[in-house]
């Protein structure tokens, strides 16, 4: 199964999103778990799991760098665009991609 985190500041505003790919996966038949996470507790989670795929929200951007030394996993920013529309078909695109 493929393991995927959503990071934003805190961790609750992703909460949403997280649930709404998780039902999108669902629907595809994707095998994927995908859990939200705040800035702090997704740069530890990195370090003592093996994770796929790290997605950043728009506010925290700027730690791709932090995160692409913590771990192996694919690294992806959200577009402010995406992020605010919620628009997870194309956020889902890029789990795929990844």
């Amino acid at each position: 199964m493929e393991k995927v985190i959503v990071v934003c500041e805190a961790g609750i505003t992703t909460s949403l999103l997280v649930k709404k790919l998780n039902e999108l996966a669902q629907e595809k038949g994707q095998g994927i778990d995908i859990q939200s996470k705040s800035l702090e507790e997704g740069l530890d989670y990195v370090k003592e799991h093996n994770i796929d795929v790290v997605l950043l929200g728009p506010q925290i951007h700027h730690s791709a760098e932090n995160y692409e030394a913590s771990t192996n996993a694919k690294v992806a920013k959200i577009s402010v665009k995406d992020y605010n529309s919620m628009n997870v078909y194309s956020i889902f695109e890029q789990i795929r991609e990844a």
